[in-house]
């Protein structure tokens, strides 16, 4: 069964981007890569989609015919998955037949991808010990603590709803300094005392938050810059022990 990496976070997280860039440096270190684009609205993906959902289904034609304002035909083409389901699951099981990994670029909007039922399907039909999810945490996002223990409960919501292994990653590291990098690291590790950088909080709903997060600690967060490459080998090292129960690829 291939090796399946679903890249999720939310919107303008960086998914495209990561995906492409990771797909570029595996490909540079040897390894055979499938990509695949499961967002129908996307207008430009920067690599090539060994699947392309837009294939399947036309987001425009969704708008036109059926008077759906954007959030309405979202919905309505990630439903429209399950006609193809079938299709689709052949197609990723025949290249990944030939990859070491299958990169997916999931939809913009999380909650299309985390929580339909369409893209449940998708993860269902293959082994959960050969697919993990990329989470990515928006640097933009998490620099401050309420947008770090937010992104970390929405982490875990989707780590529940689609029971897979996961990875965390840092994007756009390059926009932020060095030393806001280190913070957000230093609240994983010890989430208690990024709480108490809350005021006005009920006390026992910020313990139980940190009980949450404080369960996320084994979890490394991965500093990683689409644009630059930073970090990418520290993420395909984390792909790797994943897939091969340990042992490193040969990249």
């Amino acid at each position: 069964m291939p090796n399946i990496c679903y890249i999720v976070g939310t919107a303008g997280s960086g998914k495209t981007m990561l995906t492409s860039s990771l797909q570029r440096y595996l490909i540079t270190r040897g390894a055979s890569i499938t990509t695949i684009n499961l967002d129908p609205a996307v207008q430009h993906v920067p690599y090539q989609a060994d699947i392309d959902i837009r294939e399947f289904i036309n987001f425009e034609q969704l708008v036109d015919e059926y008077q759906l304002g954007p959030n309405g035909a979202m919905i309505a083409a990630a439903d429209l998955i399950a006609d193809y389901i079938h299709e689709i699951q052949e197609q990723i099981t025949d290249l990944g037949e030939s990859s070491e990994v299958v990169l997916i670029d999931t939809p913009g909007q999380i909650e299309l991808f985390a929580y339909r039922t369409a893209s449940l399907k998708i993860i269902q039909s293959f082994p959960a010990d050969t697919s993990t999810l990329a989470f990515l945490f928006d640097s933009a996002l998490v620099s401050n603590i309420s947008g770090f223990l937010s992104i970390n409960l929405l982490a875990t919501s989707v780590q529940i709803r689609l029971n897979l292994p996961m990875i965390h990653v840092l994007t756009k590291s390059d926009l932020i300094k060095a030393h806001q990098i280190e913070t957000i690291l230093s609240w994983r590790e010890d989430p208690y005392v990024a709480i108490e950088e809350l005021h006005g909080m009920n006390r026992e709903f910020s313990f139980g938050i940190g009980q949450i997060v404080e369960t996320l600690s084994d979890i490394p967060i991965l500093p990683i810059s689409s644009l630059t490459g930073d970090g990418m080998e520290l993420l395909a090292a984390h792909l790797s022990r994943t897939f091969t129960a340990g042992d490193d690829w040969s990249i």
